[in-house]
């Protein structure tokens, strides 16, 4: 996996998606991105100090769309086994592409697609301690350590494991993958609400399913979301 490591940058993910001959699992890592984003265009904080980057795969045409709504949670379950190896905390994954510490988050993840390739943008506040807007719900692996780390070497290390995940993926073990990610459920027992075509949904999360959508109760009626903004109201935990 090559990687390009730039000083400063729109967005990693821009500058994949603009590249005209994109190679497989070419990896590009800003040490400051200036517009940064996560999810529906939320402004992501990328100062220095983070690990902010992209890297891009080939799309495999025996998938469907829907397969491929499985791989943020695939994402999210690499970042962990990643920063696993970096420092071992209790990671936890916030459904369907963050990942938290405690009852802060501490990773966000992007996938989009570009002509025949995906990209994946990930970041992770590792040395940072400035979260701009997001300072109540933000933390690094600094503010909870007092350590300063190698962001390249933790840059790589997602990467690899995201594509070894990927082609397990790939081989049909999406079963076993699953078990994983749902071992690591932050929103398992939460009460949480939920917007789906102009409702709002409350109820308390049981789980995700085969279909890498969230599964929430509400009086005995289960609600399988595809997509959606979360709030969480309370834990049952």
């Amino acid at each position: 996996m090559d990687l390009t490591i730039l000083e400063k940058i729109d967005s990693t993910n821009k500058y994949l998606k603009e590249k005209k001959y994109k190679k497989n699992w070419e990896i590009v890592m800003a040490k400051e991105q200036t517009a940064g984003k996560g999810r529906r265009g939320k402004v992501w904080n990328s100062n220095k100090g983070g690990a902010w980057f992209s890297f891009c795969f080939a799309e495999d045409k025996y998938l469907s769309k829907t397969e491929y709504g499985k791989i943020p949670l695939i994402a999210g379950l690499a970042v962990i086994k990643g920063l696993e190896e970096i420092e071992k905390l209790n990671y936890k994954i916030k459904w369907p592409n963050d990942v938290y510490v405690g009852k802060r988050k501490i990773s966000g993840i992007l996938l989009e697609k570009s002509g025949d390739f995906f990209i994946v943008g990930i970041g992770i506040n590792v040395n940072n301690v400035d979260f701009g807007e997001f300072k109540d719900i933000g933390i690094s692996l600094n503010k909870i350590t007092d350590k300063i780390y190698n962001i390249e070497k933790l840059v790589m290390l997602v990467a690899s494991k995201f594509k070894k995940e990927y082609y397990r993926f790939l081989r049909g073990e999406w079963e076993e993958i699953l078990l994983e990610i749902k071992e690591k459920n932050y929103l398992k027992n939460r009460v949480v609400e939920v917007m789906v075509n102009s409702e709002v949904i409350k109820g308390e999360v049981i789980g995700i399913n085969n279909s890498a959508e969230l599964c929430i109760k509400k009086n005995n009626e289960i609600y399988e979301i595809k997509s959606g903004e979360i709030r969480i109201v309370y834990t049952n935990n």
